[in-house]
Order: structure tokens, then sequence, then C-alpha cells
């Protein structure tokens, strides 16, 4: 007897191939770049999302929006392809659905929302049970309801090389190096990090040769 598989679902999507999706999960018109991974039951929407990012178990990005300054919040008044099979407004009056970005190395908790029109930069940690309502900052930590700075990942200077080095742009080939799997299997600080960018510029001239 042939097992049954549960596997996520996709549509209009670009996904990179070395992403990994995993089962429940159902991820539409968003693009997932390298080495990211989607945990099960995840629903992603309207979505961009950057390489090496981690995204937990049960996280909703994009569920879309309706309106609060209009006399009523049914789509039925102001969507002619709402889901109650009945036309009231003839042209789409609002705007249910704003794009999410998401950056590089970002790692999102279990159970978190992300609203519609969100960025979070690259770096940034959002804490389980979070409810992101508006943008964060790049290697900021938040959390809550709605989530607020806990605090920076690093200082400012090693924000700001991390930043500029954009390591996660780098071909896998250079990860692989013994010397540069060294500078990212321990804690960051200055020398690391200087360690890191001489790695980087070593590499791309020994790529020109």
């Amino acid at each position: 007897m042939t097992p049954f598989r549960i596997l996520c679902f996709k549509r209009k999507c670009t996904i990179a191939k070395t992403t990994k999706i995993y089962p429940f999960s159902i991820v539409l018109n968003s693009v997932i770049k390298d080495y990211s991974y989607v945990s099960y039951n995840c629903t992603i929407n309207n979505c961009e999302i950057g390489k090496f990012c981690s995204i937990a178990k049960s996280v909703k990005i994009g569920l879309g929006k309706h309106p609060i300054n209009f006399i009523s919040t049914s789509p039925l008044f102001y969507s002619p392809t709402n889901p109650l099979k009945k036309i009231i407004s003839k042209e789409l009056r609002f705007r249910e659905s704003e794009p999410v970005k998401i950056g590089n190395d970002v790692w999102i908790g279990a159970n978190v929302i992300v609203l519609d029109g969100v960025t979070i930069g690259n770096g940034a940690v959002v804490g389980a049970n979070s409810v992101v309502t508006k943008d964060v900052l790049p290697f900021a930590i938040v959390g809550g309801v709605p989530a607020k700075e806990i605090k920076k990942r690093f200082s400012e200077s090693i924000i700001n090389t991390i930043e500029l080095s954009q390591w996660w742009d780098m071909p896998i080939s250079f990860f692989e190096q013994e010397e540069v799997a060294n500078v990212f299997s321990k804690e960051v600080d200055e020398d690391s990090i200087q360690s890191l960018l001489e790695l980087i510029e070593k590499y791309k001239k020994m790529v020109k040769k």
C-alpha cells in the first residue's frame, strides 16, 4: 500500500531549488530565495523572503486586510470577487493585500503573524507568538503583541559592517571553506567580522583569476 504523503500547496510562486517548504504549508504569490525554509502549517501570501531565512511552525504572513473606515468591513461591499457569491460592488474599491518583504537571514519564531505591507530587515529576529504590525529594522529582536523592539543583536558598528558585506549573496562554495565555516560557528565580535570581510575579498579575487 502506498503511504499517503501530505504536501505543501504553492501557487504563482518563484521558489529557489535550495529552499525547503514543509508539509501543511500554503505559499501563494510569493518569492522565496536560496537556503531559506518554511516549517509546518504556515500560510504565506504576497511575500518576498530573502536568503538563509528560518520560518518556524504556524507562521502567518500577508493574510489580507479589511477597511476599518468604511461603514462595513465586509468584502461584500468593496470587492466583486468576494467569497459570498453576491456582487454588490461592481469594482474593487479597497486594496485587500499589500506585499510583505522579509530580508536575508531573518528568523521568525513559531505562531507569528506578520501583517500586510510590513518590511522586516536583514538579520532580524521575531519572537514566538508575536504580531508584527510595522516595519522591523535590520538585526533587531522584536516580540509581543504588537511586536516592539527588545534590543539589537549586535552593536551598530557590527550591524553596519555585516550589511555592507552582503555575505548572503556569496555562493555556497564560499561557505564550504573551513575558514569561513569557523567564522560562522562562533559568537560574533569585531575580529570575526573583519575576518569575514577579508575572506570575502580573498574569495572574489580567487574567482576572478
